[in-house]
Parts: C-alpha cells; sequence; structure tokens
C-alpha cells in the first residue's frame, strides 16, 4: 500500500535521511578498533584472506566476515573503512526502512519522522559505532531488505520478489541468527494488512491467500531444520548459563525488567553501556519480585494499547507486534551470559519507527494546518536525538574512553572494569592495570578473571609468591579450568618449586582436552627434569 499523501519529495527525503545518517556519525569514522575488534578483525586471520578465495574461512556468521574482507580489500586494516563501511549500510537500512513505512501506508511526514528516529537514535551507536556491530546492521539490512520484498510479493503477487524475501531472509541468518523472526513478521503483517482491507477482525488462519501459504511453510520449516542444526549447542549454553535468578520463574522475571529497560532506553536514553554483565543487571531472584511484578503490569498496559491500534488498523498496532516478536530470540528462552544488549535492538528499533510513523499520522488527521509546526517538532526531535548519538561516539573513540565510561554509568559491572585494566597493560601501563585489577577483585571477589590475570601479571614480572596466591585464588573459584592449573605449573617451576609443580601439571592434564594439553605436558616434563624423584605433591 502507498502513502497516503505525496509528503515531501523521495528526493527531499533520501537526502534528508542520508544526510542526518553522515552528520550524526561523522564523528564515528575516525574512531579507533575496541573491544571485540581485535578479536573479529584485527587477529581474525580470514579477514586477510583475499576476496577471488570466495567462501574460504568463513564460518561463524559468515556474511559480516565477507564484509569485513572486502573492507580490508579496500582500504587494508585502517580503522575508518570499516567504521565507514557501518555508516553506509546504516544509510541504507534507514532507507529501506522508510521503503517499509511507505509502503505500510504511513504517511509522508510520518514515514519520514520513523525513519529519521530509526536513523539517528542513540541506542543504534552500539551497532553503528562501533566496527564488530556490523552484525546488527547488516543483519538488519538483509532483514529489512527482505521483508519489504515480501510486502511487494503480497501486493503484486510476485514470485520473483518471495524468492527474493527468501535470500535476504538467508542472507540476513548468515550473519546473525537474530534474524530467525523473519517469516513470524511477515505472517503477522499479513495478518494485520487483511484486516486493513476487510475492515473487520480478520482470522489468522483465513488471512491467507493460497500463493503464499506454501512458501510461508517452506520458511517456517526451514527455520525449525536450521534450530535443530543448533540443538547441540543449545544444550550446551543451557549446561553453561542456568536459569538466571536461579529458577524459570526468576528468569522470566528478570526478562520483564529487560524489557522494560529497553524500552526506558528508547524514551530517554541517558544512560547507555555497552556491558551489563556481572551485577551490571541485578537478576531478580524470584518470579513474585515486586519491580518484575510492575514490570509486566507496564509491559501488560502496553500490550493492551497495541492491541487497540491493532484492531483500528493503526500502525502502531503492528509496530508494537514487530518490536516484540524481533526482541524474543534474545529473551532467555535459552539462558546466556549477555543479558542486556543495546544491540539487540537495531531490528527491533524498526518497530519503534511504526509507532512514530502512526503517531504523526494520528496529529495530522487531528490538526492537519498544524503541519509545519509537526515538522518542527520532528526536526527538535532528532537534533536532540542525534546530538546524543554524537556524543555517545565519542566514547567509542578509544579503549581506555569506552571503558571509563561504561564503569562511570554501570559501576557494578566486572568485567567493565577488567577491560579497562586490560586496555591499560596494552599501553603499557602496567601498574596502573594492576591497581584496577586489585580493587576490582576486592569488589568482585566472585570474579575469576581478576585473579587468573593478576596471576599471569605477577608471573610476567617474576614475582612468584604472589603469582601463586592469586592463582590458588581462581582455581578455589573454578577447579575445573585446566588451564589455571596449567599456569599454576608453570608458576610454581619457574619459582623453584617443582614438585609442586608437577602436581599441578598432573591436575591440569587431568582437565584439559588432549588438543589443548601440550603445554601442561612439556612443563611437567621440565619439572620432572629438574626433580626426577618428585612424586605427586599437593600443590
Amino acid at each position: 500500500m502507498q502513502g497516503r499523501d505525496a509528503g515531501p519529495s523521495a528526493w527531499l527525503v533520501a537526502t534528508g535521511l542520508v544526510g542526518a545518517v553522515a552528520i550524526v556519525y561523522a564523528n564515528a569514522i575516525g574512531n579507533d578498533f575496541v573491544f571485540d575488534d581485535f578479536l573479529l578483525i584485527i587477529d581474525e586471520p580470514a579477514v586477510r584472506v583475499p576476496l577471488t578465495d570466495g567462501w574460504e574461512m568463513l564460518r561463524y556468521r559468515p556474511m559480516r566476515m565477507l564484509s569485513y574482507r572486502l573492507d580490508y580489500a579496500i582500504g587494508g586494516m585502517h580503522e575508518w573503512i570499516f567504521h565507514l563501511s557501518n555508516v553506509i549500510y546504516h544509510a541504507i537500512s534507514v532507507l529501506l526502512v522508510h521503503g517499509v513505512l511507505r509502503r505500510l501506508g504511513a504517511s509522508g511526514w510520518g514515514a519520514f519522522a520513523g525513519a529519521l528516529v530509526f536513523a539517528v537514535h542513540p541506542v543504534q551507536t552500539e551497532s553503528v559505532t562501533y566496527a564488530s556491530g556490523r552484525r546488527d546492521v547488516l543483519c538488519g539490512l538483509f532483514f529489512v531488505a527482505g521483508f519489504l520484498a515480501f510486502l511487494r510479493a503480497r501486493a503484486r503477487g510476485s514470485w520473483l520478489a518471495l524468492m527474493g524475501a527468501g535470500v535476504a531472509w538467508c542472507l540476513a541468518l548468515l550473519t546473525k541468527e537474530m534474524a530467525v523472526t523473519l517469516p513470524v513478521v511477515c505472517v503477522l503483517v499479513h495478518w494485520f494488512e487483511r484486516q486493513r482491507e476487510t475492515g473487520g477482525v480478520a482470522s489468522l488462519t483465513a488471512a491467507f491467500r493460497p500463493a503464499l501459504v506454501l512458501p510461508l511453510l517452506g520458511l517456517v520449516v526451514a527455520v525449525v531444520v536450521w534450530l535443530t542444526s543448533y540443538r547441540e549447542f543449545t544444550a550446551k549454553v543451557l549446561a553453561e548459563t542456568p536459569w538466571h535468578g536461579g529458577s524459570i520463574g526468576a528468569n522470566f522475571a528478570t526478562v520483564a525488567r529487560i524489557w522494560v529497560h529497553y524500552l526506558q532506553l528508547i524514551v530517554w536514553p541517558a544512560h547507555l553501556s555497552v556491558d551489563y554483565t556481572h551485577n551490571a543487571f541485578p537478576v531478580s531472584t524470584s518470579a513474585t519480585d515486586p519491580i518484575a511484578m510492575a514490570a509486566a503490569a507496564l509491559l501488560a498496559i502496553l500490550a493492551v494499547a497495541a492491541f487497540w491500534r491493532w484492531r483500528a488498523g493503526g500502525l502502531a498496532g503492528f509496530g508494537f507486534a514487530w518490536f516484540a516478536v524481533t526482541l524474543l530470540p534474545v529473551s532467555h528462552f535459552v539462558p546466556y551470559v549477555e543479558m542486556v544488549a543495546e544491540h539487540y535492538l537495531y531490528i527491533p528499533l524498526v518497530g519503534v519507527a511504526m509507532v512514530v510513523a502512526d503517531a504523526v499520522a494520528m496529529i495530522e488527521a487531528r490538526a492537519p494546518e498544524q503541519r509545519w509546526a509537526l515538522a518542527g517538532a520532528i526536526l527538535v526531535l532528532a537534533t536532540a536525538l542525534g546530538a546524543r548519538s554524537v556524543v555517545r561516539n565519542r566514547d567509542w573513540r578509544d579503549g581506555p574512553t569506552l571503558w571509563a565510561a561504561t564503569v562511570a554509568v554501570v559501576p557494578n559491572c566486572a568485567r567493565a572494569r577488567f577491560n579497562l585494566g586490560e586496555v591499560w597493560l596494552r599501553r603499557g601501563k602496567r601498574d596502573k592495570a594492576e591497581r584496577l585489577w586489585r580493587a576490582g577483585a576486592a569488589d568482585f571477589p566472585q570474579a575469576y578473571t581478576y585473579p587468573f590475570s593478576l596471576a599471569k601479571l605477577a608471573y610476567r614480572a617474576g614475582d612468584y609468591d604472589q603469582a601463586y596466591r592469586d592463582i590458588k585464588r581462581a582455581i578455589r573459584l573454578r577447579p575445573q579450568d585446566g588451564e589455571a592449573w596449567s599456569l599454576g605449573g608453570w608458576i610454581s617451576l619457574h619459582g623453584g618449586r617443582p614438585r609442586r609443580a608437577i602436581a599441578f601439571f598432573d591436575a591440569a592434564l587431568a582437565r584439559l582436552p588432549l588438543t589443548e594439553a601440550a603445554g601442561a605436558a612439556k612443563g611437567r616434563a621440565r619439572a620432572v627434569a629438574v626433580a626426577p624423584e618428585a612424586g605427586g605433591a599437593n600443590p
């Protein structure tokens, strides 16, 4: 369906949206690599493989890695090319979002406002400003392109467009698994549009034309097959990460609070953080947690409002459904460590754009003579959001700035403080890193990374007594970690305690897989050579 009015010209809209992205993210292009950029880009051999080698070494999320390979082919390992590519992909996504809004019937000004909010909203900075956020931007681009192709197929009965939607969906899945929900939103929009066309409440089962049933079922079957292939991985995640809060009730009480937190960030993005792990977002310990119950009540009220707009044919009704459905894959039906992340909102924010477009439409309908005042309000809103994004981009400038900003927002985040120390260590400021880690070990006594890393730090400095104390603490926290036992062996060996070293290495060899046991075996042989009569002394 086309928009209800002409609105601003297409060229003016495209120029305005792309210009807004360029202005807001201009100061992100010169940022350094930070956080996982070292793991996923700088130290990843697959990035340096020539483009002519095709899919070689493309394993996990291959489309993201292929895009990095393209960046490297264009500009080498210069940060600016990776950041610029993120901005370009985001600009394309913004134009696609505008196309979706227009095709769903948003007015010219409504579609522009919704796409503009999607373009400049500060929660997008983690995806766009962060080079490793490419997974979300590129996945979002393919996801929205596939959805737009589906809308075209629905309107024109085009099998070619439907095939294009399927291809885009596959590309999105190869970029990030969160794209699994695309078939679901396609089903929902068909139901929603069918209700609009009939002017009443459409039955879900009666909403589909026969030409669309089989392709949609095919997509659903593909989802099931894809999820089945991850069965072992899912079982491993469940084994390593139990229900948050210790029970299924506490887990989903936490999820209710997480959803409200996301809504809070959308409405008031004042306090943004790259990390919410390790107490930065405390879990609920009971299904009857009062804060969680209040969060669930708020979500229920919003669900009623969404249903009202859905029944009225308002785009906000579908926007709320889009937001909820696309957020489900990261809502801890399978618990995992990263409970909260702002980059999870990249695709769900398309639903927010729909809500904005619908709100503008309602204002236009009630006060058509105030159109220029409405345009001014849209400009003020976009300016405020864009200014916050520009400020947030500065936090991503380099490692020390990013982690210092994170610690300021979430001081209870153990990983943020640890990573800040790691950045200082990488920059040669060993004393600064050690002071930060010692304080972290005192404040977060259950965080294994602090004593383990402090043990390595003391070992490299030749302070074997301190290294031994630290590694013993790390082993108490994680006794099944063979790497910690192996490090204890090397500390003891170089500290002049070969008998103790042999016991550490034996414990390491009992825990390490064969593919990772070579170092411990070598250390044990050295310890035996130094003290051949040594037995298995208790470490």
